[in-house]
């Protein structure tokens, strides 16, 4: 019996040497907390596109195998057109919003890391260096702890 799941992109495909020659990879998390490959030909469009962080659909089949499903556009967002014009670097309002939005999260989160490292490591007297290098590793720990 197949299953449909849910899963994020940990890394995206990469190609591999592999015993039967050239295969695509791209390492995933599926929601019950599990991480797993998805395999593929070299050249597969879908797993090329799949990016960092993204949320797919994955089929698990009965021998624990899994796949991409195929996706339908988001409603709201538009299918890649290859006649599509070049991006002339206007955003609107609403990507403008968007934008805003994900960089003061972040950079709330980087101030507050910042915040505990200096905190702690203000006990031994640490430079400002080991600090910011501190505050940059809690940052990015915490975004991929909890997939952000």
């Amino acid at each position: 019996m197949t299953q449909v799941l849910t899963a994020q992109v940990l890394f995206p495909a990469k190609e591999w040497d592999t015993q039967y020659g050239p295969r695509l990879n791209a390492k995933i998390k599926v929601a019950n907390g599990e991480e797993a490959k998805l395999w593929g030909p070299p050249g597969d469009a879908a797993l090329l596109a799949l990016r960092r962080g993204q949320t797919i659909q994955i089929a698990k089949d009965g021998k624990g195998k899994y796949s991409l499903v195929e996706q339908a556009p988001v409603p709201g967002q538009s299918p890649v057109d290859e006649g599509a014009p070049l991006d002339d670097g206007e955003l609107n309002g609403e990507v403008k919003n968007a934008i805003a939005s994900y960089i003061t999260h972040r950079a709330a989160l980087y101030s507050f890391c910042y915040q505990e490292a200096s905190r702690e490591l203000e006990k031994h007297e640490a430079s400002e260096e080991t600090v910011k290098c501190a505050a940059s590793t809690l940052f990015i720990a915490a975004q991929k702890k909890f997939g952000i």
